[in-house]
């Protein structure tokens, strides 16, 4: 109580001598970085899946509310037509049936949720390439089961081969493939499919397939134009 009294008196006492007590008042609010980190967070992890398969699990990310999937191609590479994913509250399983893969060696496979009149959360492709220097967020489940929704930020590094790949800063590990890349607006600008370092952690140097790719990947896979196995090398 005496410290309570003190205090009142104190900033009454500089209030009337001509002092600012705005320099006693500490900061609280959040830097607009966290602020867009908290958006993209809460916007885009709903839509976050773990895949789970009889070789180890991997992560994904739903495009449609009618649930289509998208996923790296070495996830579900040898897995069962019919895999399960994990939904982002941790306890919902649900069954997806695999409809294809990446030609020519490109690291995608697209997946299809089959609960009719069920609409899911979404995350949507940009309609714009990324560029060196924009933020970037990934999400995923890396190492563990139990790190599911895991979220990491960083920068694009670079663009590699015209842009068809992203090298950028947004830690990420086994288990982290497969998950979204995305930009300020919660958008997919890439899908993650590797990181170096894995011995000795995680050293700031990811990949991940370019949104491009990743568009024209769907619109030929929901024509019936996706590989029927994976076509990525071992």
């Amino acid at each position: 109580m005496k410290t309570k009294i003190f205090a009142s008196l104190l900033l009454a006492t500089l209030t009337c001598s001509g002092f600012s007590t705005a320099y006693l008042i500490p900061a609280v609010a959040k830097t607009p970085a966290a602020t867009t980190a908290n958006r993209v967070y809460a916007k885009a992890n709903p839509a976050v899946v773990m895949i789970r398969g009889n070789k180890g699990w991997g992560s994904g990310f739903i495009i449609s509310p009618d649930g289509y999937v998208i996923t790296n191609a070495h996830v579900v590479k040898g897995q069962p037509a019919v895999v399960t994913l994990l939904m982002a509250d941790g306890k919902t399983e649900i069954p997806a049936d695999l409809v294809g893969f990446g030609k020519d060696g490109l690291d995608l496979a697209l997946l299809k949720i089959n609960r009719r009149g069920r609409k899911f959360p979404t995350v949507t492709p940009a309609k714009t390439a990324a560029r060196v220097g924009d933020n970037a967020y990934a999400i995923g489940t890396p190492l563990d089961e139990a790190f599911q929704n895991t979220f990491t930020t960083g920068i694009v590094s670079a663009l590699r081969d015209g842009g068809k790949y992203i090298q950028h800063s947004a830690p990420i590990n086994p288990g982290n493939s497969g998950g979204p890349l995305l930009n300020d607006s919660g958008e997919v600008i890439g899908v993650n499919t590797g990181g170096f370092g894995r011995a000795t952690g995680n050293v700031g140097l990811n990949y991940a397939i370019g949104v491009n790719l990743l568009r024209q990947f769907v619109i030929d896979a929901r024509q019936g134009k996706s590989s029927p196995v994976a076509t990525i090398r071992d």
